[in-house]
């Protein structure tokens, strides 16, 4: 008698923890939250050693003097183009209508031709799963213009399965994208915008990211990003690395995305099909 209460227990302490654990979404999101209160305490905490530091120093004065000058006279010729540059094919590159609509063109024709527009929207919509219990979706709209601007936004919303509880995460980000390599076979650009999560936790902040686009051969390309945000004192990112197959001006995508939502890691097979107008 003794031995079965002990199995009974047993069982009712395994199924008691199971059914507590939290997912990763929830997990993600409360810690989320969590890191709102403690980025109220750290900001006076910061005030407090500001002011008990010495303003005045000299070799301060000059470090400071020196990040400036980087920063004023370097950085814009990384980000925006060298004085030189002018001159290159680059510089005057044009948006494509659609990557590969020539044989060895992406997002960008150097040359004069009619396979230029002054504007184009990509709609990109994927399919993502880490497993039976957690997938999702995330919609894509990238509108270029200027001929090396973008406005990139796009959602994700995910979901999970957890012990018979289903729960959600949703989260918006916006960049505007400056493309700083446009050549005719890779582009590379970065963004900064702001991210904002939804659901119960209803926060936003900053964001920035990166990304390029490879065109080895007719009609497949390779697509990486990495967006970064940061909330209170959490950090939210989405990464992607996605094989495209280019059919005139749509494409299918298939491979990995990678999202954290604070103290949670998400990692997803994904699959896709986007469009070109």
């Amino acid at each position: 008698m003794l031995r079965k209460l002990r199995i009974v227990l047993l069982l009712f302490a395994i199924s008691f923890t199971s059914f507590s654990q939290s997912g990763k979404l929830e997990k993600g999101k409360e810690s989320v939250k969590s890191s709102s209160s403690r980025s109220t305490s750290t900001k006076k905490s910061k005030r407090n050693k500001r002011k008990s530091r010495d303003s005045n120093s000299f070799v301060e004065a000059i470090f400071v003097d020196l990040i400036l000058g980087v920063f004023e006279h370097v950085i814009p010729g990384v980000l925006f183009g060298f004085p030189g540059e002018r001159e290159s094919e680059m510089y005057a590159a044009k948006i494509t209508i659609y990557p590969y609509q020539n044989l060895k063109q992406g997002n960008f024709v150097y040359k004069d031709s009619i396979n230029f527009n002054a504007t184009r929207f990509d709609f990109t919509n994927t399919f993502v799963i880490e497993n039976k219990n957690l997938r999702g979706n995330n919609f894509e709209v990238n509108f270029r213009f200027l001929k090396r601007w973008a406005l990139d936004v796009d959602y994700l919303h995910l979901i999970e399965n957890n012990n018979g509880r289903r729960d959600s995460f949703s989260m918006y980000s916006t960049l505007l994208k400056y493309y700083r390599i446009r050549s005719e076979m890779f582009d590379a650009w970065v963004g900064f915008g702001a991210m904002h999560v939804t659901n119960d936790v209803n926060e936003s902040g900053f964001g920035l990211g990166f990304g390029a686009e490879a065109f080895i051969v007719k009609p497949i390309s390779i697509d990486f990003s990495l967006k970064k945000g940061f909330i209170n004192e959490s950090t939210l990112i989405k990464t992607k690395v996605l094989a495209k197959y280019h059919i005139k001006n749509y494409h299918i995508s298939s491979g990995y995305e990678h999202f954290k939502i604070g103290v949670s890691k998400i990692n997803t097979f994904s699959f896709g099909i986007g469009v070109s107008i």
